[in-house]
C-alpha cells in the first residue's frame, strides 16, 4: 500500500498538528510505503530520513495569511502514485494541491480544527475545502465533540473518530529521567506548576499569570509566540519575574524531564481554537493531575474533571487559582489524578493505537465498494 501524508510542516517544526503528524508516520512507516509532504522554510525542494520517515519538505516562495506557497506540491502529489493520499487539515497548501492535481488516490482528510480568525482567508478558502471534503472518503477527527464542527456537518456520515496518540514510553521516569528531574526540582521546586505550548491568543497564558500572585508556587512557561512580550510585560507589572519563569522552546527530548519535575500541568485555552491539548497527554503519559477549561471540543473530551484533574471556566484567575492550589495542597488528591491519568493514556491514547485504527481505516477504503460508513463512537 502506498500511503502519502499532506502536512503543513514536520518536526522538529513544534506544533500539535505537527507531533501528530509525526507520531502517526513514525507508525505507519513500519506498515506501508510512505511519503510525506509538507512545506520548506526556504525556496528549495529537500528530501530525509528521519526516524525512518521520509519527508520532503517542498519549496516555499511565501506566503499568504500564514499558508505556504508551495508551487511543485500538485505535481509531486501526481508523481507519487499513491494509493492513499491522507491530508491534515487545515492546510490551504495542501487542499489546493490536491484538488490542482485530481489524483486517483483515495483521499483521507484528518480535521483538526476549523478556520477561525482569518476572515480573509475563509471566504478564499472555505470553498476550497468543501470542495476537498466532497471528495474525501472518510474524515477522520480526534474527539466525538469534533463532529459538531460546523463545516462537517454535511458530511458526519463520513466522518470517523480516532483519538490522538503519543509514545506513552517516552514520558516515563526511568533511571536515566531521575537526575534531569532532581535538578530541575532543586532549581524550581518545591511547587512547580508548567505550562507548554505556543504564546498565542487562544492559549490563554494572561489569566494563568493574573492567577499567580494566588498561587504560592513557581510557575514555568515553556513555548514561545507573538504572544511573549506582551506576557512580559503582565509579569513585570505584577512584580513576578521571580515566580514566573519564561524558559523558550524546550528540546523535544528534555520535555520529559520538565512534566515529571512539576507538579501540575495547567492548560488555560480561552477559545475553541484549542481543540484537543497534545500536552495534556503528555503530562498524564508522566502521572500529573492537567487542569484544562470547559471548552465545547476535545479538550474537556481529554481531561476528565475529578478523575485526571479539574476543569474550570475559561478566562478566570480566580478559578484557576482555587484549582492549581486544591492540587498543590492535596498530595493524595494530587498522586490519584496523576496516576488515574497515567492508566488512562496508556488504555486510550497510545501512538500505536492510533495508526492501528488508521491502517483499518484505509484498508476498508481500499476495499470499500461504497461510500462512507457511519461515525464509529
Amino acid at each position: 500500500m502506498r500511503v502519502v501524508q499532506v502536512g503543513k510542516f514536520y518536526a522538529p517544526v513544534p506544533g500539535g498538528m505537527e507531533a501528530v503528524l509525526q507520531h502517526l508516520c513514525e507508525e505507519l512507516c513500519r506498515h506501508v510505503d510512505l511519503q510525506v509532504f509538507v512545506a520548506n522554510t526556504r525556496p528549495k525542494t529537500v528530501t530525509d530520513i528521519i526516524n525512518g520517515v521520509r519527508v520532503t519538505r517542498v519549496a516555499r516562495w511565501g506566503q499568504i495569511a500564514s499558508a505556504p506557497i508551495c508551487p511543485s506540491l500538485p505535481r509531486l502529489l501526481v508523481n507519487s502514485r499513491a494509493d492513499i493520499l491522507h491530508v491534515h487539515e487545515p492546510n490551504p497548501t495542501a487542499t489546493f494541491a490536491v484538488l490542482a492535481a485530481n489524483p486517483s488516490a483515495r483521499v483521507i482528510v484528518s480535521f483538526h480544527s476549523e478556520v477561525v480568525r482569518q476572515r480573509v482567508l475563509r471566504r478564499i478558502y472555505g470553498p476550497l475545502r468543501e470542495r476537498l471534503l466532497r471528495r474525501a472518503d472518510r474524515i477522520i477527527v480526534a474527539a466525538p465533540p469534533h463532529l459538531d464542527f460546523p463545516t462537517l456537518r454535511p458530511h458526519r456520515e463520513k466522518c470517523v473518530v480516532i483519538p490522538f496518540g503519543i509514545d506513552v514510553a517516552r514520558f516515563q521516569l526511568d533511571q536515566a529521567l531521575r537526575p534531569q528531574v532532581a535538578a530541575l526540582r532543586a532549581k524550581w521546586g518545591p511547587r512547580i506548576v508548567l505550562f507548554v505550548g505556543r504564546l498565542v491568543y487562544y492559549k490563554g497564558v494572561e489569566h494563568l499569570i493574573d492567577a499567580m500572585p494566588r498561587i504560592p508556587a513557581r510557575l514555568l512557561i515553556i513555548g514561545r509566540g507573538p504572544r511573549e512580550r506582551p506576557l512580559r510585560r503582565r509579569v513585570r507589572a505584577l512584580g513576578l519575574e521571580g515566580r514566573v519563569i519564561f524558559l523558550g522552546e524546550v528540546a523535544h527530548d528534555q520535555l520529559a524531564a520538565y512534566y515529571q519535575a512539576c507538579d501540575v500541568l495547567v492548560l488555560p485555552s480561552v477559545h475553541a481554537s484549542e481543540t484537543f491539548g497534545i500536552v495534556q497527554l503528555e503530562a498524564m503519559a508522566s502521572g500529573k493531575p492537567v487542569i484544562s477549561t470547559q471548552l465545547p471540543t476535545g479538550v474537556s473530551w481529554v481531561n476528565r474533571h475529578g478523575v485526571t484533574g479539574l476543569l474550570v471556566p475559561p478566562s478566570s484567575a480566580d478559578a484557576l487559582a482555587e484549582a492549581v492550589n486544591r492540587v498543590l495542597d492535596d498530595e493524595a488528591l494530587r498522586r490519584r489524578m496523576g496516576e488515574t491519568a497515567r492508566r488512562y493514556v496508556g488504555a486510550r491514547f497510545t501512538r500505536q493505537q492510533m495508526a492501528r485504527a488508521v491502517l483499518e481505516l484505509y484498508e476498508e477504503v481500499l476495499s470499500a465498494t461504497t461510500r462512507p460508513a457511519p461515525a464509529r463512537p
